[in-house]
């Protein structure tokens, strides 16, 4: 899952540099956040969060605004309306720190505009922490399997009632993952992945999610998912799938 990412400064140059900043990082982590909306106007910020029912957002918010409302009412407000957002103040008012506490906002972070190269930094590190907290927080409340596959240069957690199935790649030594979300390739084997989770081997290139199953057809030995994808299985796997589809049932 992408986590949305929301702007709001006054200043051009500043909203700019921010930008320019998240978008470096998510070069790189582009599994992870989307870059949803960014405004200087905290109104705007407030109908985008209502109309697109944001949850779970990273929200980047200076504290001195050309408005009625100021970064420390914004981010009250954001809390009341996204329990699970991730706060982050970016402001030259070091003092005003204080009064987020006072207001209960639970600011993530709290950066300074100075020097470009720390403020760039410290915005990735934000970023990073903001993923963790969110990822742990959620699968705290599913309480659901999860597994973590080193994708490219990240680690990313994937729950395992998100998963179709996981397949030999046409590439030596690789294997593709898919999911609802979308799909992915990296480093691995068959057999390696069927000792490490709980999916169900059906052929020696396939591991599958019963969860996921919208229907077999047995004479033809088919697998469809829930995605309308389908499949082939081993006729050796005959019982093993019966098996795992009265339990799914139960």
């Amino acid at each position: 899952m992408k986590y949305p990412i929301i702007l709001c400064e006054d200043s051009p140059q500043q909203l700019a540099n921010l930008k320019e900043t998240i978008k470096d990082y998510m070069l790189f982590h582009d599994n992870q956040f989307e870059l949803a909306f960014s405004s200087a106007n905290p109104h705007e910020i407030q109908t985008f969060i209502e109309e697109h029912q944001i949850q779970k957002g990273i929200y980047f918010l200076d504290i001195d605004l050309s408005s009625d409302m100021n970064g420390i009412d914004l981010a009250q407000w954001i809390r009341n309306y996204d329990v699970g957002a991730k706060i982050i103040f970016v402001t030259t008012h070091t003092e005003m720190a204080p009064m987020t506490l006072k207001r209960q906002v639970e600011a993530l972070g709290f950066i300074t505009k100075d020097e470009y190269d720390k403020m760039r930094s410290e915005i990735f590190q934000n970023l990073e922490l903001a993923y963790q907290r969110i990822e742990q927080t959620a699968l705290e409340d599913e309480n659901l399997n999860v597994y973590s596959f080193k994708i490219g240069n990240e680690t990313l957690n994937f729950n395992e009632k998100d998963i179709i199935l996981i397949e030999s790649s046409d590439k030596a030594h690789r294997v593709n993952l898919i999911t609802k979300d979308g799909q992915y390739e990296f480093f691995d084997n068959i057999g390696n992945l069927e000792k490490e989770t709980n999916l169900i081997k059906v052929s020696r290139s396939l591991l599958i999610n019963p969860q996921n199953i919208e229907r077999i057809d047995f004479k033809m030995r088919i697998i469809y998912f829930n995605n309308e994808m389908q499949r082939p299985f081993s006729m050796s796997k005959t019982k093993v799938l019966r098996q795992a589809i009265q339990e799914n049932i139960k």
